[in-house]
Formats: structure tokens, C-alpha cells, sequence
């Protein structure tokens, strides 16, 4: 798991300005579908989508799909924001689970 850890540190601090633009536009999408009402900063759209943005790239390494993506490089970027997406979408569920508003 420490090497999945690792490889999953290298690959978003090597696309650190990507991997922040997948992963705000990720966090700002799935708080807005969690609680549309509830009027949230920057910081938190960020810092929802930082934390799904690495708990869903390190499930796909986890589970193996390291290869297929590799396969289909050209649409890396579209893959990593839908997973972006469904992992700030579960942070941000917790979140509201937790703290309703």
C-alpha cells in the first residue's frame, strides 16, 4: 500500500497544476450535487477535491487499472476527472452526513 501511496504522490505532484484544476472543478461539481443550497469558498471546493482526487486515483492503482489507463493515455485527463468527480462526490457526502446544513 506504501508504494501505491507513493506512486499516487508522484504522479499529482508531477501535474501539481493540473491535478489542482481537475481537482477544484471535481470538489466544486460534487459539493454543488451534494448540497446545492449550502454557499462554500474556494479553499473548501479545493480541498474537497484534492482529498477525492487522491483517494480515487489511489483506488484505480489499487484495484489495478494502472495498464488499462496507460493504454488509453489520450483521454487520461477525462478519466482522472470522472474519478476525481465520483471521490469528491463520496468526501463531500461525508462531509454533509456529518455536518448537514
Amino acid at each position: 500500500m506504501q508504494e501505491i501511496f507513493q506512486e499516487v504522490s508522484a504522479y499529482l505532484r508531477d501535474n501539481l497544476i493540473l491535478s489542482l484544476g481537475i481537482a477544484f472543478v471535481a470538489g466544486f461539481a460534487a459539493a454543488k450535487t451534494v448540497a446545492y443550497e449550502r454557499r462554500s469558498s474556494i479553499l473548501f471546493f479545493l480541498v474537497v477535491g484534492v482529498i477525492g482526487l487522491f483517494l480515487s486515483q489511489f483506488m484505480l492503482l489499487f484495484f489495478g487499472l494502472k495498464d488499462y489507463l496507460e493504454k488509453v493515455s489520450e483521454f487520461r485527463i477525462l478519466f482522472d476527472f470522472i474519478a476525481g468527480y465520483v471521490g469528491s462526490f463520496i468526501v463531500a457526502a461525508v462531509i454533509h452526513f456529518i455536518k448537514p446544513t
